[in-house]
C-alpha cells in the first residue's frame, strides 16, 4: 500500500508514541517470583482484552454467521484474518496450536501465579451476562475493573477505527524484551519454571504491528476527523495501560521486598 505524506507522518507519530509507552519501567519492580506472579495476575486481563478488541474487528469485517457471504474490503479481511491466525492459533512451547491468551494462562500456572480471578471472570462471560454487569459485580481490584471497562466502552461505541486504534496500542503492550531480561535474572534466584513465560514473551517480542496499522490506514483513509479520533483513543489507551501499570507498581513496592 502506497502511503501519502499525511499517513507517513501519522505512522511516525504512532511509532514514537508506542516506543515511549512500551518502555514503561515496570520491569524495575519485578525482582522475585512473588512480584512476577502479581504482575501476571494483572496483565492477563490486558492479554484477554486485546483478544476482545480483535474479535470485535473480526465480527464487523468478516462473515461469522451462516449463510456465508463475502463482505467488506478484501484487503481488510485479509489483514484481520492474518492477525487472528497469529493471535488465536499461535504455536505454543510444545509446538501445538493455542491462542496467545491460553499460552499466557499456561505460563501463569507454571509460575505458580493465581488464575482464580481471570477464571471466575471468564466463567461469567461464558454465561452471556452483560460485560458491564460482570465488571461492576466483580471482586477484582478496582484498577483491573477500570482497565477492562475502558476497553469495552470503546468496543460498545462501535466505531471500527477507534477499536482498531485501541487494538494497536493494546497489542503493543509493555516491552517484552525488558521483561525477558527480568525473567533471566529471577531464574538465577529461584527454581520456579519460567520457560513457558519466556516463550510467550518471545512470541510478543516477535509480533509485527504493521498489519494492525494497515487496518487503521484502510479504516481512516484521508479522513482527518477519523485520524484525530485515533489520537484521542491512543491517549485513552496509553493512560489506561499506564494506570494499570502504576497500580501494579504500587502493589509490588508495597507488598514485597527483594
Amino acid at each position: 500500500m502506497r502511503k501519502d505524506k499525511m499517513t507517513q507522518e501519522i505512522n511516525q507519530k504512532f511509532n514514537s508514541d508506542l516506543k515511549n509507552f512500551r518502555n514503561y519501567p515496570i520491569h524495575h519492580y519485578i525482582n522475585n517470583k512473588q512480584q512476577l506472579q502479581v504482575f501476571m495476575e494483572h496483565q492477563v486481563f490486558a492479554v484477554w482484552a486485546n483478544m476482545s478488541l480483535l474479535n470485535s474487528l473480526k465480527e464487523e469485517f468478516t462473515k461469522t454467521t451462516n449463510p456465508w457471504l463475502p463482505i467488506g474490503d478484501p484487503d481488510l479481511r485479509y489483514l484481520i484474518n492474518k492477525i487472528i491466525l497469529q493471535e488465536e492459533s499461535a504455536r505454543n512451547y510444545s509446538g501445538n496450536h493455542q491462542s496467545k491468551f491460553e499460552i499466557y494462562l499456561d505460563a501463569m500456572a507454571a509460575t505458580g501465579a493465581n488464575t482464580e480471578n481471570i477464571t471466575n471472570f471468564l466463567r461469567h462471560v461464558s454465561h452471556g451476562t452483560d460485560i458491564f454487569l460482570i465488571i461492576a459485580a466483580s471482586k477484582m481490584p478496582i484498577r483491573i475493573k477500570r482497565f477492562i471497562k475502558t476497553i469495552f466502552d470503546i468496543i460498545s461505541e462501535g466505531k471500527s477505527h477507534k477499536i482498531a486504534t485501541a487494538f494497536v496500542y493494546s497489542q503493543a503492550g509493555i516491552s517484552a524484551l525488558n521483561l525477558i531480561k527480568t525473567i533471566l535474572e529471577i531464574e538465577k534466584e529461584t527454581t520456579i519454571d519460567l520457560k513457558l513465560y519466556k516463550y510467550y514473551l518471545h512470541l510478543e517480542a516477535e509480533s509485527d504491528l504493521s498489519s494492525s496499522f494497515e487496518i487503521l490506514e484502510i479504516l481512516c483513509g484521508k479522513s482527518m476527523e477519523k485520524w484525530k479520533d485515533t489520537e484521542a483513543i491512543a491517549e485513552i489507551i496509553t493512560k489506561n495501560q499506564q494506570t494499570l501499570m502504576e497500580g501494579i507498581e504500587t502493589e509490588l513496592t508495597g507488598s514485597f521486598s527483594n
